[in-house]
């Protein structure tokens, strides 16, 4: 049965496809002093410390905005004046760590690595052992503009050498990726509340170390970034400081639920997996290379390379996808000449195997020769 065009399933990076149940939550109003509200709040909060293995000892605190709000919110908090923060880039979203901190006047400096290749523990200790004015370590441990997945265990046990204090991107891997606080001891880590968590777009989350957080009040220059406010006013009063997303809240909460029902980040994980599998070995049979390679690759999104062929055109492909109801997105934000098909959100192994139809009709429409010809090699 062909997929309705008109409600296209995301195959994107973020945000993701969320399921009916969660998207049916946002249709109620909610009041921001409701029981109701304060409800969804404080499980959502829970839960997201539980994923972690860090009750007791951290605290989960949203802000309104897309998880960069996060990112930029735990800098700003966590990094104290007169601090510098040493960050790891391999893609954009790396990269958007180097903007906050130039934009901000934040004391940095970068280690940087080809867009498939993660840091080693021996970059990242001469950079600590050249600079000792650096007080904190930031990495993105899914960079969602390749794939990539940046190792986490051995930068923590470095970090804890160095008495530093490690904080993680983790938007991208965050409730599916394994991400044990108790093992890695990090100051912070932030996520959206869509990709991996799958529900709406619109609230950025962090989960602190609360002694960290304690360290650091008044070290914010922003209102609106304060973790250290955000946190001890919604501890006092159960809600935000200011008009919180009530619809997108709820939505959480709800998508928190389905999380736990599932059976948490391990099951959500094999079903990422599984959709990956079937993706990569699927764009393989049609002669489709991918960008990362596969011991560093992660099961979130896979960036495949455009063909040589030259009747190809990413533009015919995305068109001929979406009218088949599958929306897919370029890579040319990493890597010139790349596309992105991501494996998150409210996506089986056959919807997978239905969107590689679609890739394998739209490819006949563009004239491109069929499965398995060297001539749809990239170049």
């Amino acid at each position: 049965m062909a997929r309705n065009a008109s409600d296209p399933l995301l195959l994107t990076p973020g945000p993701v496809s969320v399921s009916m149940s969660t998207k049916l939550v946002m249709l109620k109003d909610r009041a921001s002093g409701g029981v109701e509200f304060q409800g969804d709040l404080q499980f959502a909060r829970d839960y997201l410390v539980s994923l972690v293995g860090g009750q007791g000892a951290y605290t989960t605190i949203p802000l309104p905005g897309s998880a960069t709000y996060a990112n930029e919110a735990i800098i700003a908090t966590l990094v104290p004046p007169g601090g510098k923060l040493l960050i790891h880039s391999n893609g954009v979203y790396g990269d958007r760590l180097i903007e906050i901190c130039a934009h901000s006047g934040k004391a940095h400096s970068v280690i940087r690595t080809p867009p498939f290749v993660p840091a080693t523990t021996a970059q990242f200790e001469a950079a600590i052992l050249a600079d000792p004015a650096i007080t904190h370590v930031m990495v993105v441990h899914c960079e969602t503009s390749t794939g990539v997945l940046n190792p986490l265990e051995e930068l923590a046990d470095l970090c804890k050498r160095h008495k530093l204090g490690l904080l993680i991107d983790a938007v991208a891997s965050f409730g599916a990726i394994d991400i044990s606080a108790r093992r890695l001891g990090f100051q912070a880590i932030t996520i959206s509340s869509n990709k991996c968590m799958q529900s709406a777009p619109g609230i950025g989350w962090s989960v602190v170390q609360k002694t960290a957080l304690e360290n650091a009040k008044g070290n914010c220059p922003t209102l609106v970034l304060d973790l250290w406010d955000q946190n001890q006013h919604m501890d006092r009063i159960g809600g935000f400081r200011f008009t919180p997303p009530t619809q997108v809240l709820a939505a959480f909460a709800q998508a928190c639920r389905e999380h736990e029902a599932e059976g948490g980040a391990p099951a959500r994980l094999a079903r990422y997996q599984r959709n990956w599998r079937r993706l990569v070995d699927g764009m393989r049979q049609m002669g489709f290379a991918t960008v990362v390679p596969d011991e560093f690759a992660s099961p979130i999104v896979a960036t495949f390379h455009n063909p040589a062929h030259p009747a190809f055109d990413f533009q015919k492909l995305f068109e001929g996808m979406e009218a088949r109801g599958f929306i897919i997105f370029p890579g040319r934000l990493a890597l010139a000449d790349t596309f992105r098909i991501g494996c998150m959100g409210d996506v089986t192994e056959a919807d997978m195997a239905e969107a590689m139809g679609a890739v394998a009709e739209t490819m006949a429409e563009m004239g491109v020769v069929g499965v398995g010809h060297t001539d749809l090699a990239a170049g």
